[in-house]
């Protein structure tokens, strides 16, 4: 048992009948939400839309919370799980962020742990046997663990009070992010009889409702807090690349407050090539700063993350694998070398700035050129349908096969035919030994290092079905629209803050924001 405290002690906190009862119920779940934000965190008062989305966990309900970066969408579980009686079960997309998160939750306190492939096997044993004997109140695991049939049957055996998808936006086909694990998810609320809490920073209107639906969600409280954030300044600046673009950099950083040298800087840049070639041009300019991309080695990377986290490291040049997680508020400034391929993706990358309030600044450059990368980004996820047929075709014909059991010639490194396959087992044409369906899934992540390697059973069967391409029509279409956004964001001669919102589904209180380099004409961007 927890130790009793006044939040612990209220009956409708505890999930008890009064908890359903609605507006009765909710002044005293509301005293003792408060009182267990004070008690257990320290804090006088919630973050907006923190209290309204915990009201309805604390009240058994389903429950969508769209908070911004760095609005506290963590402490929407952590607090419950001072509160609820049972088991509170975190989905989670990134297996490198888990133990930074069970390490936040135990210092608060909390029987917190994960259950990933790569923990040691008597370690997964320990946190198996911990779930069954009640010993545990958050336990993190992603959603291809979820999976797993020996989990689900000690979930099933054990009292679970609450399922939280953290990046819920990755559930959606329509949003940027899209893992298909994370729609099986579903597949869980019969076995483990909780309610979802499902939070993410950017979804916009159809990813939002696309959530509720894939999950199941009944009558969910909805919480979706305003996108906008008025300290950074919005800026998009039409340099060609290469060196004119590093000058402009080096002269913003030169030209910053001098407060801005204690803080943070990130630059995104679109390929690992680039990353290292921006971070070199920035280094000769006397910009020190680390690399990161998902092909640097596992510890490599976390080493990287180590550094800017605990503020040794101030500058980063990375790829957008350098993004969930990346908790540090005094980032004062996000390049971008180069435009991602959709809205909601820079509008989360850019959105790691100015977390604590301060000024901050949003900067990205584009030149026609860059759009090559986004758009070869999207014929890689999602093939031309006539390209995925030729390679069912020459599997058909027997004309290309593995090595023996191992898929290196299939999807070794490099290959272009991982999207392929993953489209062909979707389409209900192929079928995929397990392991590798797992790892073509969730290609490419920077989390696995190769393909498995399959001891036993067939590589891959073809099911001798038509295959139902419509999916991947339906995917590069969406894709597309992303794009096409993004562009006719850089393109706008309209306020940048006001074209953001709007796409987000927020309606502006103003047309102009007086900040960003569409409604100030003071020439080069800066402070």
């Amino acid at each position: 048992m927890k130790p009793q405290t006044d939040a612990d002690a209220c009956p409708a906190a505890r999930g008890s009948a009064d908890s359903q009862a609605g507006g009765s119920a909710r002044p005293a779940i509301r005293s003792a939400a408060r009182a267990a934000l004070r008690e257990r965190f320290g804090f006088d008062a919630f973050r907006p839309g923190q209290e309204r989305l915990i009201e309805g966990v604390l009240q058994g309900r389903d429950t969508l919370g769209v908070l911004p970066t760095g609005g506290g969408k963590t402490l929407c579980y952590q607090l419950p799980a001072f509160m609820l009686d049972g088991l509170i079960l975190v989905v989670s997309p990134l297996i490198s962020l888990m133990q930074d998160q069970v390490d936040r939750a135990r210092r608060l306190g909390l029987r917190a742990a994960s259950l990933t492939s790569q923990d040691p096997r008597p370690a997964q044993r320990r946190t198996e046997s911990a779930i069954s004997q009640g010993a545990l109140d958050l336990l993190f695991c992603s959603p291809e663990r979820l999976e797993a049939a020996r989990l689900r049957r000690r979930l099933a055996a054990s009292p679970v009070s609450l399922i939280t998808i953290d990046e819920a936006h990755c559930i959606s086909e329509w949003g940027h992010e899209f893992r298909p694990a994370f729609r099986r998810i579903r597949r869980v609320r019969p076995i483990v009889k909780a309610p979802v809490l499902a939070v993410t920073a950017t979804a916009t209107p159809a990813v939002r409702d696309d959530i509720v639906q894939v999950l199941g969600m009944t009558d969910p409280v909805r919480v979706v807090t305003s996108f906008d954030r008025p300290n950074i300044r919005w800026l998009v600046d039409r340099r060609p690349a290469g060196a004119e673009r590093i000058r402009a950099m080096v002269q913003i950083i030169r030209r910053a407050p001098a407060e801005c040298a204690q803080r943070a800087l990130i630059v995104y840049a679109p390929t690992r090539r680039l990353v290292v070639n921006v971070r070199r041009a920035l280094a000769s300019h006397g910009v020190i700063g680390d690399a990161y991309h998902a092909a640097l080695p596992k510890d490599e990377r976390q080493a990287v993350q180590q550094r800017f986290m605990s503020g040794e490291s101030n500058v980063v040049v990375a790829t957008c694998a350098f993004g969930m997680g990346i908790d540090r508020g005094d980032v004062w400034a996000v390049f971008h070398y180069a435009f991602p391929g959709s809205l909601e993706s820079y509008y989360q990358e850019a959105g790691r700035a100015g977390r604590d309030g301060a000024a901050s600044m949003a900067l990205g450059f584009v030149h026609p050129g860059d759009w090559k990368v986004p758009e070869s980004f999207l014929e890689r996820s999602c093939p031309p349908p006539k390209e995925v047929l030729r390679l069912l075709n020459k599997l058909g014909s027997g004309r290309m096969r593995a090595r023996g059991n191992s898929p290196v010639a299939l999807v070794g490194p490099g290959s272009a035919n991982v999207p392929h396959l993953r489209w062909l087992m979707r389409s209900g044409a192929l079928e995929l030994h397990p392991e590798l369906a797992g790892w073509v899934e969730n290609w490419p992540d920077g989390e696995a290092e190769g393909p498995p390697r399959i001891r036993r059973g067939p590589l891959l069967e073809l099911t001798g079905d038509e295959p139902d391409l419509g999916p991947l029509l339906s995917a590069r279409g969406q894709a597309l629209a992303r794009l096409r956004a993004m562009q006719r964001y850089c393109k706008g001669r309209r306020c940048r803050r006001v074209a953001l919102l709007r796409y987000l589904g927020e309606t502006p209180d103003r047309r102009s924001c007086g900040s960003c380099d569409r409604c100030e004409h003071r020439g080069r961007p800066g402070f």
